[in-house]
């Protein structure tokens, strides 16, 4: 009789890092880790890296009594026809690579890939504050914006395996030009980057700020540096998170129109701001929405889950298959 608890291998390949964990069926994390993989790296060597990191994640497994199911892998980006190989994704260095693949080929057990973006919704679905929600959507808020929405306990999929690229929602079409080309996008407005940027412009003025303390001591500002000054009471500060809070809620108050999701998730590394982000969130959302639809929506929360969710939501690909893309197609 085969006693063993199942798990699986979570990866979550990003922009410059890949983190990796063992999760079980009931979303314990066993065990953690990250490599580092930057874009300078040849697809080779990435891929040889994270190898490496998965063969110590099963010896792991196998002294504590797991059965691995397979390795479930979450890129920023689309899929190839077929889902064997990543497409336009921020690790440009694996576009067009055969990832899934090369892990089953050395690991001899099933991979598949998605979406960091449904990886994400599944993470919360399965593991986080979104258990069991009949209309559930989490929107991600790092260095790019992005969204997914479980309908009935199914990730929808609609265009290339997601729902298209719904932070590149025009807003201002007088506005900044996103990394993307966008001008005026959600993106271009609420990001990390529009965060640093509307930072260092109040830093560099003649006002007199903690942020400019900060500028003066590091040569830079990071969102972390605005959420401390904010939480020591600058000004400054705190109105950026205001402007940053406004234009998401205005993004929202359009998704929902759409979507019509019963609870709403804010993830990423810019949520972790709290409430300097998310009340101005929920206020313009409530101000400029259409009362129809956001009365629907009974919650707006913070993510519990962190920098971790779409890892976990990777894992889930393979401990419930049911909800992983079904490339034959």
């Amino acid at each position: 009789m085969n006693t063993h608890k199942l798990a699986a291998i979570g990866i979550d390949i990003g922009g410059s890092a890949t983190k990796l964990g063992i999760v079980t069926k009931e979303g314990e994390v066993i065990q953690r880790d990250i490599v580092q993989t930057p874009s300078s790296f040849s697809a080779g060597k990435i891929m040889e890296l994270i190898a490496k990191r998965i063969d110590t994640l099963l010896s792991r497994a196998e002294a504590a009594g797991l059965e691995i199911t397979g390795a479930g892998i979450s890129i920023c980006g689309y899929m190839e026809e077929g889902g064997k190989a990543p497409d336009y994704i921020n690790l440009h260095a694996l576009d067009h690579y055969p990832v899934v693949k090369e892990l089953q080929e050395r690991f001899y057990f099933p991979a598949i890939m998605d979406n960091d973006m449904n990886c994400g919704v599944l993470g919360e679905y399965y593991f986080g504050g979104g258990k069991g929600e009949k209309r559930l959507m989490v929107m991600t808020v790092a260095t790019g914006i992005g969204m997914a929405v479980m309908i009935d306990g199914k990730v929808l999929r609609f265009h290339r395996g997601t729902i298209g690229n719904p932070g590149h929602i025009i807003l201002d079409p007088n506005g900044p030009i996103c990394v993307a080309g966008c001008r005026g996008c959600l993106e271009s407005l609420a990001s990390a980057r529009a965060i640093i940027q509307r930072a260092e412009n109040v830093a560099l003025a003649q006002r007199e700020t903690k942020l400019k303390e900060f500028m003066i001591t590091k040569g830079k500002l990071t969102p972390e540096d605005v959420f401390i000054a904010a939480e020591r009471g600058d000004k400054a500060a705190q109105e950026i998170w205001q402007w940053t809070g406004a234009w998401l809620g205005r993004g929202l108050a359009s998704w929902v129109e759409i979507f019509g999701p019963e609870i709403v998730i804010v993830g990423g590394g810019i949520a972790q701001a709290g409430k300097w982000l998310l009340e101005p969130l929920k206020e313009e959302f409530n101000r400029c929405g259409e009362p129809y639809f956001t009365r629907s929506v009974r919650e707006i929360k913070q993510s519990q889950l962190g920098q971790h969710v779409a890892m976990l939501g990777a894992a889930a690909l393979c401990l419930y298959p049911e909800n992983a893309p079904d490339y034959s197609r």
